[in-house]
């Protein structure tokens, strides 16, 4: 079955084609087409896009209409070159990296926070990189509203004051507000 890469995802302007592109698959020959894993569906993984566009990405664009989603879907191998989880939610179109040109990431986290109710991680990742820290947002029937900092500095977990875990101490859950340090 071929796929329509150009199909809408969403009602803002998004297509799949954006949603799927990855520099780091191109440059490594890698096909991340959704379903070249067997599991998820081409059609499973479609309609989880869909959903997340609908949810989560659509909300956000409206009011930043400058968006850009620097990670979308993810086969299993490229997910695995960029070190995502084995049980990363972007292997199964539901979950996008994000960031606003002249807009902090702790802003964006912040307005999504109080903004979108339907969201299931919301995750600040690596402020300390300053531009090049970004937001993960998921959507998935769960809703957990489950928030996360991740982050290599002390400095921004002593400001939660949670438990840490992870191979490096580098996450926080329930993050709810993003500040910088």
């Amino acid at each position: 079955m071929a796929i329509n890469i150009n199909q809408d995802i969403g009602k803002n302007g998004f297509k799949l084609k954006h949603l799927i592109w990855s520099n780091t698959a191109k440059n490594n020959g890698i096909n991340n087409m959704p379903g070249i894993d067997d599991s998820p569906s081409t059609d499973e993984i479609i309609k989880n896009l869909n959903d997340l566009a609908n949810n989560v990405i659509d909300p956000i664009l409206e009011i930043y209409p400058n968006l850009i989603i620097t990670s979308g879907y993810r086969c299993v191998e490229l997910n695995k070159i960029l070190g995502g989880s084995n049980t990363s939610q972007h292997i199964f179109g539901q979950a996008v990296d994000l960031k606003v040109p002249q807009l902090t990431t702790a802003d964006l986290y912040n307005w999504i926070y109080s903004n979108i109710t339907s969201y299931d991680q919301l995750i600040w990742e690596y402020p300390e990189k300053g531009d090049g820290s970004w937001v993960h947002v998921s959507f998935s029937s769960q809703n957990r509203k489950k928030t996360t900092l991740a982050s290599s500095r002390e400095e921004y977990h002593n400001l939660y004051n949670g438990t840490r875990y992870g191979s490096y101490n580098q996450y926080q859950h329930d993050i709810t507000e993003a500040k910088l340090v």
